[in-house]
Order: C-alpha cells, then sequence, then structure tokens
C-alpha cells in the first residue's frame, strides 16, 4: 500500500536521518514527529516593536532562529517543499566570497548579513514543518500587526524627526563594533532621514522608523501592504475589510512625506499585477472592485500632492543617472571577480556612494558573483513563479508581495524586507505543496473557522 507522505518532496526521518524523497517508495514513519511550537515565529511577528526599542531588530531574526534550529533538531524528522532550497543555497554560497574580504569592518557587514539570512533560511524551514500550531491566520496577522506598525513609524518620523534611540544595546557593545558606520546605524535607530542638499530651499524630513532609511520604510510598505490586504480578505468579514481602509488612509501621509518613488510605483504595480492574475481567472466582480479603489487611491494620491513633493526632491537631488552609472560599474567589476565576488560593497571609482549598496540583485551579484546573483533571484522569481497559481483572491494578493519584491530588489538592498516576503512565501509553498489545505484551494475557510488554529 502506498504511503500518504509519498507526495513529500523530502524529510530526513529518524533513526538515521537520511534525506528521502518522494520517489514513490515506501516512507512510513516510525516515530510521530514533536509537534513545534509557534512562539519563535510569534516572537518574531509580534515583538517587532520591543526589539525596535532594544536596538535588536536587525538581529531579532538570528535570535529566534537559534530555538527554531534547536526544535528543528529534535523534532527528528525535517520537511522540504520546493522553493525553500534556493534560499539555502545562496546562504551556503556566501561562505566562500568571506574569502575576498579585506577589511575587519567590511567582515562584520558580511557577518551580519550572512546571519541574517541564514536566519530567514531557518525561519522558512520551521514554518514548514510547524504546520499544526503556524496556520495562516496566525502567521498573516502576526505580519500585519508589522505593516501597522511601520505605519505608526512613519507618524513618528514625521513628529520627531531629530529622536534617535540611544538606549539600547548599543550602549553594551564594544567600541570597536559600534565605531563602524553600518553596525551603529542598526543598534542606534533614528527615526527619519533629514536630507539637506544643495539647492533645497528646506530640508526633506523624510520618515524611516523602525528602519535605518527611509528607502527601508517604503519597501517594507510596499512588500506589507499586498500582505494587509490578502489577510483582510483571508478574514472575510466587515470589520477586518474596513480596519484595513482605516490603515490604508492612515498610512498616506507618512508616505507621501518620503517622496520614495519606487513605494508608489511598487505599490502601482502590485495592483496592476492583482488585476492581471484577476483578468486571467475570469473574476470580473473582483477586478471591477479592485479598479474601482485602486482609481481611487491614484486619485487620492495625485491630489494630496504627492508628485509635486517627489518633483521638488527630484530637482535637488537626481539619483536616476547616478543610480545608472553606478549599477555599470557595478558589472564591470563584477567581472573582475564573476564567481565568488568581493564579499562586501567597495566605494566606487566615481560617486561617493558605494558599489553593491543601490538594489539587492546587484548587491547579490557584486558580493557573491554572477552565482550568487544567480541563486539570489531563483529565490524570489522562483518563489514568484511556484506561487502563480494562487487559487483565491487572498492568496493572490499575498502571493503578490513576493512579486513585488522581485522589481523592488533592483533597487532596494531588502535586507530586513526579505524577511516579511520570506515568512509569506513558506506559508504559501508549504499549503501548496502539502496537501489538505483549508487556504489553498479556490473557496478558502474563513480564517475564523480554519482548521489547526490556535
Amino acid at each position: 500500500m502506498r504511503s500518504p507522505l509519498n507526495h513529500l518532496p523530502a524529510l530526513i526521518r529518524s533513526p538515521s536521518r537520511s534525506l528521502i524523497t518522494a520517489t514513490g517508495q515506501d516512507a512510513s514513519l516510525e516515530v510521530e514527529p514533536r509537534v513545534l511550537p509557534a512562539w519563535p515565529v510569534l516572537t518574531v511577528l509580534w515583538g517587532y516593536p520591543i526589539f525596535w526599542l532594544l536596538g535588536l531588530l536587525p538581529f531579532v531574526s538570528v535570535i529566534m532562529a537559534i530555538p527554531m534550529l534547536a526544535l528543528l533538531i529534535m523534532r527528528r524528522r525535517i520537511l522540504f517543499v520546493p522553493g525553500i532550497l534556493p534560499w539555502i543555497g545562496f546562504v551556503l554560497w556566501m561562505i566562500p566570497s568571506a574569502l575576498m574580504i579585506d577589511q575587519l569592518g567590511r567582515g562584520v557587514g558580511l557577518g551580519v548579513r550572512f546571519s541574517q539570512f541564514l536566519a530567514l533560511a531557518i525561519i522558512m524551514v520551521y514554518i514548514v514543518n510547524a504546520r499544526t500550531s503556524l496556520s495562516p491566520k496566525r502567521v498573516f496577522n502576526g505580519l500585519t500587526f508589522i505593516w501597522l506598525f511601520i505605519i505608526v513609524g512613519g507618524y513618528l518620523g514625521m513628529f520627531f524627526p531629530d529622536a534617535q534611540l540611544t538606549m539600547t544595546v548599543g550602549r553594551l557593545m564594544p567600541d570597536a563594533l559600534t565605531s563602524n558606520d553600518y553596525v551603529a546605524e542598526l543598534v542606534f535607530p533614528t527615526l527619519a532621514e533629514i536630507q539637506t542638499p544643495w539647492g533645497a530651499e528646506e530640508p526633506f524630513v523624510r520618515p524611516s522608523a523602525p528602519f535605518s532609511y527611509t528607502n527601508g520604510w517604503g519597501a517594507a510598505i510596499a512588500v506589507l501592504t499586498p500582505i494587509a490586504i490578502g489577510t483582510a480578505i483571508g478574514h472575510r468579514t466587515a470589520r477586518a475589510m474596513w480596519m484595513l481602509v482605516i490603515a490604508l488612509v492612515a498610512a498616506i501621509p507618512p508616505a507621501i512625506a518620503t517622496t520614495n518613488r519606487g513605494l508608489f510605483i511598487g505599490l502601482a504595480g502590485a495592483v496592476i499585477y492583482v488585476l492581471f492574475c484577476l483578468l486571467i481567472r475570469g473574476r470580473v466582480l473582483a477586478f471591477f472592485w479592485v479598479t474601482v479603489l485602486g482609481l481611487a487611491g491614484a486619485v487620492i494620491l495625485l491630489l494630496s500632492g504627492v508628485l509635486d513633493g517627489i518633483i521638488a526632491r527630484q530637482e535637488t537631488v537626481d539619483t536616476t543617472e547616478g543610480r545608472g552609472d553606478l549599477y555599470l560599474e557595478t558589472w564591470e567589476r563584477t567581472l573582475e571577480s564573476p564567481i565568488i565576488g568581493y564579499g562586501a560593497p567597495r566605494p566606487s571609482l566615481m560617486s561617493e556612494i558605494h558599489v553593491g549598496t543601490q538594489g539587492a540583485i546587484w548587491n547579490a551579484m557584486f558580493c557573491f558573483g554572477l552565482v550568487g546573483l544567480f541563486l539570489f533571484v531563483g529565490m524570489i522569481v522562483l518563489g514568484a513563479v511556484r506561487t502563480f497559481d494562487a487559487p483565491n483572491l487572498s492568496a493572490v494578493w499575498i502571493h503578490t508581495s513576493v512579486v513585488v519584491t522581485v522589481f523592488l530588489s533592483i533597487f532596494y538592498g531588502l535586507d530586513r524586507q526579505l524577511v516579511f516576503v520570506g515568512i509569506a512565501l513558506a506559508v504559501l509553498l508549504r499549503e501548496k505543496y502539502l496537501g489538505s489545505s483549508s487556504y489553498w484551494i479556490t473557496e478558502p475557510v474563513p480564517f475564523a473557522r480554519a482548521k489547526n488554529e490556535e
């Protein structure tokens, strides 16, 4: 008799813990695996404000990945689904690139980024294996909470632009670490970027909290907004939809204050992409409502003067041409070390901006070579491809966050934002490939009545 587990892509089983794949062979298990608790992942999600206040936000995933790894090892049997291994492969390829590090500061930066990507790989594997305790509702609710907190952070940056968190874990670190600009920005976060370019009539106050840079705030909103919309739709209640509308309206003032082009282009692209998905699925009514609401949002933004703010900033800080020159330099210098890259960004030969910092894919290519670029692109592009067949409107919106990430990776670093999309993608892949899902179906059971809830 064929085992019901034959369809699973891969697992590690006790006692030998040998890797086996779905080849039609018997995959019966001698011992029922442990049920993984939800608290490590929920701590990452719901503890976001506390970790930020402590200056630990960049390290929250690393800290909580430690108990997750221990619990996975104790579980004895680890499931993998398609789409997870590219993340692990990219992390492993970062190791040989460390041979190119020539300064302590660059080594510290690489160490931070390696630990973050490794932690994300562990978190994704953990979510796949914690299906009993981590339902889609619990995970997506947590990501929506982070989205709401980031909106609040935007207001903090608007009202207190000169403020900086100083009573953080950074006070416990040695000066050798905090003297590194990159580390200092992480452990002593500011609430806003204040830019005073030559020729500007007044400084540009651009909210950034809880991130170090305004671009981080904009990228997070662009990635998380589709997830928040998908979560509200998944609840299928009027209360959830009204709360979503209120939050979307509340997000407009700080979004405008950022004068962040990528944020608005990302959101517009998300709406257009969802319309495309609805059109090819024949969801005419949903297509109509998304079109109406999307146009209404666009009109509100235009009337708010967002274009005037972006144009005014571009007249004094035009980064478009500078980015093009930097990208060309990044490509040319990558060809000098095409296999393992340079391990970390390097000073530009023609600009004050470092090569390998203006976009996640450019960072992957310059720091980890063309192989690293291939693995990184495989992580997010294949994730988007594998979840393209999202069967319902909630899943379509959450899948869209992965598509938005593919686009934003050209312009933004996404070090912190990849955690959000990685967590959401792990849930989608799990629900698709492990079967018996109350979420990955054409008409999903509302979150409030879904199986395997709290």
